[in-house]
């Protein structure tokens, strides 16, 4: 019995020393709500927000209060778009269009608490997403650019090794004429295994 407390006392202590360690990695994963709105489209009416998730890896490199964190994730988005009706009684073709795309997004943040077990943090900066639109061709003669810049921020909360995120984010550009940018609110929750 004291060899097995022995052990777990060592293994606790390790892991402790490794959450404090100036570099962490991870893995995580979320959902995300979505939504892509359109301009000048004669055959949409409008569009709703979708369900999405993400899963990926990322890496924080620690400098005392402040971090910099890059990740790269894969990322699925949908967002409903709603047909016009062709007569009063008719019904609305609806149908969905996906977002598919690897997201390399690099975050600077800075601890706004920090204990020894809990963390609180706020985070912003770029992504850079590259992917495609799925169902697109329903839109008629629509094409979108592949590559997307976009901009996040947030808030995160640490627990020993579990983080848990809340951001918003939002495109720098359109993804073509008839598509406005993208934005989503995104939930993650991770884990730091180094």
């Amino acid at each position: 019995m004291k060899k097995l407390a022995v052990l777990l006392f060592v293994c606790l202590w390790g892991f402790s020393a490794m959450a404090e360690m100036p570099v962490n990695l991870g893995i995580h994963g979320g959902i995300s709500s979505n939504r892509i709105k359109f301009k000048d489209l004669r055959s949409v009416h409008g569009s709703e927000a979708n369900t999405g998730y993400m899963v990926g890896a990322f890496m924080r490199a620690n400098f005392g209060q402040f971090y910099l964190e890059p990740a790269l994730n894969y990322s699925h988005k949908k967002s409903t778009a709603e047909g016009i009706k062709t007569s009063a009684d008719a019904k609305r073709d609806n149908f969905n269009l996906e977002m598919n795309t690897f997201d390399i997004p690099v975050m600077i943040g800075i601890q706004v608490l920090d204990l020894a077990v809990v963390k609180i943090r706020t985070f912003i900066g770029p992504q850079l997403s590259v992917g495609k639109i799925k169902n697109l061709k329903r839109l008629g003669d629509v094409s979108a650019d592949k590559t997307n810049w976009r901009g996040k921020v947030g808030v995160g909360l640490d627990v020993w090794k579990l983080t848990f995120d809340i951001d918003y984010e939002k495109g720098f550009q359109k993804l073509s004429h008839e598509l406005k940018a993208p934005r989503s609110f995104n939930f993650t929750l991770g884990l730091k295994i180094i």
